[in-house]
């Protein structure tokens, strides 16, 4: 009886289990959603605009974008001053421009603190300022964008428990590392450690990133090009526990920006991080990519 009552219990623990990674996996992909729709996400970007050092005018063109120009412009928004490491925005005479709901002359873009809101919004424009290398670029979001209302959410893989593996982390210190992004540009991240890990007996390692104070992860495998996005997807991992322990739930990868828009400057895997198997979890293509 008392077998009988312990194998019951450990059947029930593990269904409740089960049922609860599954409530987690499908909140998960609500918030994914929620996270693309956002007025700060990324389907509603409508261009990727370069800035050259000095005065870089901001200007409506037909049929229905904004440009930016080097010479003065008839009824331009403002100028961008780009000056040593400081990208300022100068709002034109009569134009409304805001940031965080007030009407501002002039407001610095570039650098900004970490959490602070660092855009200016125009009727349905919305943009700020970010570097990548040594160049600036204005990214420019359309706040009704077409592709806010075609969106339909991202298909993913059921959530499947044999993809949360348990791994041990491996930290790093003071190291960095050479990231390419989609535009060929060589970016310096952070290495926070290395996660090793076991796939079918086989021992495996991958690289983490530091973003935003968060172990991040860059990877590719042999689901791209066809289930899955072709350039690789992004996985979040909790940091590890005092022995060095932690797990990868690969359910949770997730595309990069560059599935939704062509104007995001998205890091692809090292070398390092690219496995030749197949991961079939998480996010797959998006249907509209």
């Amino acid at each position: 009886m008392e077998r009988t009552l312990s194998i019951f219990l450990v059947c029930w623990a593990f269904c409740i289990s089960a049922f609860s990674q599954d409530a987690k996996f499908e909140q998960w992909k609500i918030e994914r959603s929620e996270e693309l729709l956002a007025e700060d996400g990324w389907l509603n970007l409508a261009g990727l605009l370069w800035l050259e050092p000095g005065d870089n005018h901001l200007a409506a063109v037909f049929p229905d974008s904004l440009a930016i120009f080097q010479t003065p412009q008839r009824d331009e928004i403002g100028v961008f001053r780009v000056s040593d490491d400081k990208v300022t925005f100068i709002v034109s005479d009569k134009m409304s421009v805001e940031r965080e709901g007030k009407v501002v002359r002039e407001s610095v873009l570039f650098p900004i603190d970490h959490g602070v809101n660092g855009s200016l919004k125009a009727s349905k424009w919305k943009w700020s300022v970010i570097k990548r290398g040594d160049r600036f670029a204005v990214r420019l979001r359309n706040l009704e964008h077409p592709a806010l209302g075609k969106f339909a959410p991202t298909p993913t893989f059921a959530y499947d428990p044999n993809w949360r593996l348990e791994a041990f982390f491996q930290p790093k210190f003071n190291e960095f590392m050479s990231i390419t992004n989609v535009l060929g540009q060589a970016i310096e991240w952070r290495v926070m450690g290395i996660l090793k890990f076991k796939i079918n007996g086989q021992s495996q390692e991958l690289i983490t990133l530091e973003d935003e104070g968060k172990l991040f992860v860059i990877f590719s495998d042999e689901t791209n090009m066809e289930a899955t996005y072709p350039s690789g997807r992004y996985l979040y991992v909790k940091f590890p526990d005092s022995k060095g322990n932690t797990t990868i739930d690969f359910n949770y990868a997730y595309n990069p920006p560059c599935a939704y828009t062509a104007y995001a400057t998205c890091p692809i895997p090292p070398k390092e991080n690219r496995l030749d198997f197949l991961i079939e979890a998480g996010e797959k293509v998006p249907e509209d990519h």
